[in-house]
């Protein structure tokens, strides 16, 4: 049961990810643009990071 959350969790945090990539590169406002950049390069760390964590458990 807990392995799905963690999908879950994983999928969430894709999704946001990559909503903060694609907002700052093609939105119109450039207000915190590298902060989202940042963030969603993060973001995909922690959620590769927990990936691989789960298949290695």
């Amino acid at each position: 049961m807990f392995q799905y959350v963690l999908y879950a969790l994983i999928v969430v945090i894709f999704i946001v990810a990559t909503t903060l990539c694609l907002s700052a590169a093609f939105g119109k406002k450039r207000t915190l643009h590298t902060f989202k950049i940042v963030v969603g390069c993060c973001l995909y760390f922690f959620a590769v990071i927990l990936l691989v964590a789960s298949f290695l458990t």
